[in-house]
This record gives structure tokens, C-alpha cells and sequence, in this order.
């Protein structure tokens, strides 16, 4: 039973991984970015949910599984286990959905039983226990590359991050980036550094936009920023204001 849990866990997470991929890719190609398709909510409820399907659906019918892997070929064994997350999801909640237009959840579900399923025949058909050292390495990989895209992508590459994290992160990048410009700038450079936030602006326009913690007011005159103020929200008597952050110098 523990070799069977170590295997399974180890597919769990990388089909988690894999269902995080696919939200993200399905969110852009139909918003233009993950923060719309809702990708850090979608994190949250697929791990609660998730830990219940790896409960119900993998450790219970554990002897169902493994004798399955044993007569079929990965191939079939994948694609089965995709549809089998699938009909699980349904199930579970996903019959929410069923009349929604926010069918990328379907997909969500039907990558992350590829994934598992895969994985979990490579292991299986090691016909060998897994070493603890071994353990621990497949294990980390998918928390790791999960740390890397929440916390090291938006730090090093914040342009590129910009259009692919949870909304939570997303907002951070805006308010660094906001923070490297003053009056008197190029609004194109601000435009490239927030990549699909500007859409359809001009360059003759104002806008502003309040946040839970924070807020900023934006004036482009010819594509030139001739006000620029950002800073979080605080209370002041009893009223919340914007309290203005000075501009940091850009690197």
C-alpha cells in the first residue's frame, strides 16, 4: 500500500501541474490572459477538490487500478484515466458547469487524468519499490516548478509573467511596474511593460482604477504620461485615500 500511495502521489501532483498548464493556456487563448479565466481560484478549489478524488476515486479502488495498468498498454491506460478524472469531476462538481460557457474547467480535469495516468504507469511498470531519495525528487519537481511560476517568474521575468499568473500576482506586477514611471514618460514603454492591460487606449486618454489595497490615476497626453500617481489605500479619518508613492528608479 505505501509503494501504491508514493506512485499515486506522485502522479497526482504532476497531473496537477499539468491541469494548472492547461487552465493557464486555455485562459489566454480565450481572454487573453490567466487572472480573467479566474486561474488562481481555479488553483485553490482544484487542490480541495482534488484531495477528494485522490481519496475516493484512486485509493479506494486501488486493486481495480492496478490490475488494469497490468492488461493494458500506457496508451489506453492514459487516455481511460483521462476520461475516467473526467466523469469524476462531473460528479464531484463539475456538473455546475455543464450549461456554462466556462468549459475550460472540462479540459482542466481531462489533463490532469492524462498526466496522472501516464505517470502512474511509468511507475507502476517499474515493477520495483521507489526509493525514498527518488520519492522525494518526483515529488518536489511539480511543487517546485509551482514556486517558480507563483514567486521567481514575476520577479525575473515580469513582462512575461504579467499575462499568464493568478490575478493576486498579477495586480503585484502592476503595482512594481506602475511605481517605475513618472510624468514625462513614454506611455509605449508602460504599454509593453503591461502587455495586454492597455488595450485599445490611444494615446490620448485617461483612466484610473481602484483595487482592495490599492489605486492609480493615469493621464496620456500624445503618448506622453503627464500624470502618473499609485500607492495603496489607506483610511484617513475615516475615508480611504490613495496614498502616493514616490517613483522608483527603473533598472
Amino acid at each position: 500500500m505505501k509503494n501504491y500511495i508514493q506512485k499515486t502521489l506522485i502522479a497526482h501532483l504532476f497531473g496537477f501541474l499539468a491541469l494548472i498548464l492547461t487552465h493557464i493556456f486555455w485562459s489566454v487563448n480565450t481572454y487573453g490572459n490567466a487572472s480573467s479565466g479566474d486561474t488562481g481560484i481555479i488553483i485553490f478549489w482544484a487542490g480541495i477538490f482534488l484531495i477528494l478524488f485522490y481519496l475516493v476515486f484512486v485509493i479506494i479502488p486501488k486493486k481495480i487500478l492496478e490490475k488494469i495498468v497490468q492488461k493494458t498498454n500506457i496508451y489506453l491506460f492514459s487516455l481511460g484515466f483521462a476520461f475516467y478524472a473526467l466523469l469524476a469531476f462531473i460528479l464531484l462538481i463539475g456538473w455546475i458547469f455543464l450549461h456554462s460557457t466556462f468549459n475550460g474547467v472540462f479540459l482542466d480535469a481531462f489533463f490532469y487524468g492524462l498526466t496522472f495516468g501516464f505517470v502512474f504507469y511509468k511507475l507502476e511498470n517499474q515493477h520495483k519499490k521507489i526509493k525514498v531519495k527518488d520519492f522525494a525528487l518526483l515529488f518536489s519537481l511539480p511543487i517546485i516548478a509551482f514556486f517558480i511560476y507563483i514567486f521567481i517568474l514575476p520577479k525575473l521575468f515580469p513582462v512575461f509573467a504579467f499575462k499568464i499568473v493568478p490575478k493576486q500576482t498579477k495586480e503585484k506586477i502592476l503595482k512594481e511596474t506602475l511605481r517605475k514611471f513618472k510624468k514625462g514618460d513614454d506611455f509605449n514603454e508602460l504599454k509593453n511593460a503591461l502587455p495586454g492591460y492597455f488595450v485599445n487606449s490611444g494615446c490620448d486618454f485617461s483612466t484610473s482604477a481602484l483595487m482592495a489595497d490599492f489605486q492609480y490615476s493615469l493621464v496620456v497626453e500624445n503618448c506622453k504620461i503627464t500624470k502618473i500617481e499609485s500607492g495603496p489605500r489607506k483610511k484617513n479619518n475615516e475615508i480611504i485615500e490613495m496614498v502616493v508613492e514616490t517613483p522608483i528608479k527603473k533598472e
